[in-house]
């Protein structure tokens, strides 16, 4: 048995995934949001729903693989400037490569999560 994460499947089906991964996003990753930056749980969760578009974009034209510099650019153009703007506004660096981690903190979360449950 091997381990999928939750955005593996994502383009598998959609909105069984986001029933599935909201409510997980919301609760680990917003406890710990809200832990060291409770100013930023709405960003975050903004965040989620980006990261799992741009999963689901790349998933609808077969390209589901090997292009996360791609996925962080889409995310990053889409909800970019609101991220930069939410670090400024909470006193933390907003740079683009701060941006980036920010992001790729929040894919770190979304990995966690465990994949659908198949249906046999």
């Amino acid at each position: 048995m091997s381990f999928k994460s939750v955005l593996s499947e994502v383009g598998h089906d959609i909105k069984k995934v986001f029933d599935f991964i909201l409510p997980f996003a919301a609760s680990t990753g917003s406890v710990a949001v809200g832990i060291f930056a409770p100013q930023l749980g709405p960003l975050y969760n903004a965040t989620v729903q980006a990261v799992i578009t741009a999963e689901a974009k790349w998933a609808a034209i077969g390209k589901s693989q090997g292009t996360g510099q791609q996925k962080l650019a889409d995310v990053v153009q889409s909800i970019g400037p609101l991220i930069s703007q939410a670090l400024k506004d909470a006193g933390k660096d907003n740079s683009d490569a701060a941006v980036q981690t920010y992001v790729s903190a929040v894919v770190t979360i979304l990995n966690t999560a465990p994949a659908l449950p198949t249906q046999q």
